[in-house]
């Protein structure tokens, strides 16, 4: 759950089949030092899996100043989804209070009525061959995609919003996630935020609310980007698999020590038949000269003695 030092009591979490994900630091969120206080974590995004957001604030939380409440503005991807309110008297009665966003609220002019749509991350599909034009449209789309943020506001209540709502879903259906690969050239964003089949949902209470004059904008920001696990692993933020290491000899199962023990003993006297093979078979020759180089050509061979006659005078002339 990502919180923030500079305001205590303000928590804000993304959960998955509602337990909250794991976050990871940001490693470049320090480098440049934010207007406001801001929190940056990435979050690991599955295929089509659906999220809510949480928002909570707790009795360490400091209200009473003009009796303002707070307001929690959800963007996605760059396109609002809810803001919701949390008033003081909401913590009084057990010291918390907990708002789920689990979509975007739609209604429908011709029946009157309200619907959700869930959300869920959507992997994007990656084209190739577009035009300058798409690619520069596509480079635009991609800078949005990939991010949660809510913006944490002290606003003061006027009372109830009573204009007509017309709003519909299908400006948010316009964000493609088909991109060209040359749009995408250098980013690790994987996945974009699409939305679920819609469900009948109650009418919303809406407020009108102004932002407190003192404040120059929100009092806090929360920031979750979301990522495939392969491109996290990509921008380091968490470390990339080990390769499964080969059990040791003492783990083996005794079956599996035999067959070992089987393989060497039948390598070994392989090994023992193929030298026997190649031993080379000397023959010598009775008063020759034995070459053990090979070099045949370089045999120098030593001459036949000869038997010399010689007539020996046994006079005494």
């Amino acid at each position: 759950m990502a919180v923030l030092e500079d305001v205590p009591g303000i928590k804000v979490t993304v959960r998955i089949n509602g337990v909250d994900c794991v976050e990871y630091d940001d490693p470049e969120a320090r480098e440049e030092e934010p207007a406001q206080p801001t929190s940056s974590k990435y979050i690991e995004s599955p295929n089509d899996a659906e999220f809510t957001i949480m928002v909570t604030v707790d009795d360490n939380y400091k209200w009473g100043y003009k009796n303002h409440v707070l307001s929690f503005n959800t963007l996605v991807d760059s396109n609002r989804i809810q803001c919701p309110i949390i008033r003081e008297g909401h913590t009084l009665a057990c010291g918390t209070k907990t708002r789920c966003i689990e979509g975007k609220e739609i209604f429908d002019n011709e029946t009157g009525a309200w619907s959700i749509h869930g959300l869920k991350f959507s992997a994007m599909k990656i084209i190739d061959g577009a035009t300058k034009e798409r690619i520069e449209k596509d480079r635009v789309v991609s800078d949005k995609l990939g991010l949660i943020e809510v913006d944490v506001q002290r606003c003061i209540e006027l009372g109830a919003y009573t204009k007509p709502f017309g709003k519909s879903l299908l400006e948010l259906e316009k964000t493609s996630l088909e991109l060209s690969e040359k749009a995408l050239k250098g980013k690790s964003v994987s996945h974009g935020t699409g939305f679920s089949a819609s469900k009948p949902n109650r009418a919303p209470n809406f407020v009108s609310t102004e932002r407190l004059s003192e404040d120059s904008g929100p009092i806090a920001v929360f920031q979750f980007k979301y990522r495939s696990r392969k491109a996290l692993q990509q921008e380091l933020v968490i470390p990339s698999t080990p390769p499964p290491q080969s059990p040791t000899f003492d783990k083996l199962s005794e079956a599996e020590r035999d067959r070992l023990a089987r393989e060497r003993y039948e390598q070994i006297n392989e090994e023992k038949h193929i030298k026997k093979e190649k031993m080379p078979i000397i023959k010598r020759e009775f008063g020759g000269t034995l070459d053990l180089t090979g070099d045949d050509d370089k045999l120098d061979r030593l001459p036949k003695a000869r038997r010399v006659s010689e007539v020996i005078n046994l006079t005494d002339e």
